[in-house]
């Protein structure tokens, strides 16, 4: 089984070093992209190829470019050369309808994944088109869960979970940051303050996994009434922190939405 992945930014390298640590090999993943593929593949120790050599010898296939060169590309490389194949799409708010009009024969998937592929991390939502065999959904499904975890969503959902999934990678890492730098105006060094920032959102991750509890619970069981925590919370409440996490949700899907309507 080959990989082909058409693109070699942030999201193709992580989602290939997702892949490699699940265990598979280097000769068996291929990429090809005119400015960075042959960095990345000498940094992973892929195949850097063009694209024709790609569409011809992989597999499954990642459209992993910039959504707007999607026309351009399809023009150069010539949609008969993805006939029958297998499909992976990873551009953003391009719909399985508008990649069957550019790719008529092809197999289509569409997926929304995220850096934390590279950890084998991902929350994964996926769409399947038509035409799709029992074994196309089985290798997909194996390619998919080789960096995380996979939900199928409808289309319809793909928009809020992108601003949370794959958008919210950086919210959470800005909360991280406020932790951290509110450590640091207490006096404690940065390097500490970080550490504590971390292991606060892994714990208390965990905690919700683990124990089945809702957020809320954990809310209420850390924050009792007339303690410190409580206090800090009512703080966050007059500052609207939940309608400012909501407002930041809806500004990313809103700019999808003007940019690919």
């Amino acid at each position: 089984m080959k990989y082909g992945f058409l693109g070699a930014g942030n999201l193709s390298s992580a989602i290939i070093m997702g892949l490699l640590k699940s265990g598979f090999r280097s000769e068996d993943i291929f990429v090809s992209s005119p400015h960075s593929a042959a960095i990345l593949s000498k940094r992973l120790a892929i195949n850097n190829v063009d694209e024709d050599r790609l569409l011809a010898d992989c597999d499954l296939i990642v459209l992993a470019f910039l959504p707007e060169q999607l026309d351009s590309i399809v023009q150069q490389v010539g949609s008969e050369k993805f006939a029958n194949k297998l499909i992976v799409s990873v551009l953003g708010s391009t719909s399985l309808k508008e990649l069957t009009e550019f790719l008529p024969t092809a197999k289509i998937v569409r997926v929304l994944p995220n850096v934390n592929a590279e950890f084998n991390n991902s929350l994964t939502s996926v769409a399947f088109g038509q035409n799709l065999s029992n074994e196309d959904l089985k290798l997909t499904k194996n390619f998919l869960q080789a960096f995380g975890t996979v939900i199928e969503l409808a289309e319809r959902d793909f928009p809020a979970f992108s601003a949370i999934a794959g958008s919210g990678p950086a919210f959470v890492a800005l909360f991280i940051k406020a932790l951290q730098e509110a450590g640091i105006k207490q006096g404690i060094d940065s390097k500490e303050s970080l550490q504590i920032a971390l292991h606060t959102i892994k714990g208390s991750t965990e905690n919700i996994l683990q124990s089945g509890k809702t957020a809320d619970q954990l809310v209420k069981k850390v924050a009792s009434p007339g303690g410190s925590t409580a206090d800090g919370f009512e703080s966050l409440e007059e500052n609207h922190f939940i309608e400012t996490v909501n407002n930041a949700i809806l500004a990313t899907i809103n700019h999808g939405r003007k940019k690919f309507r």
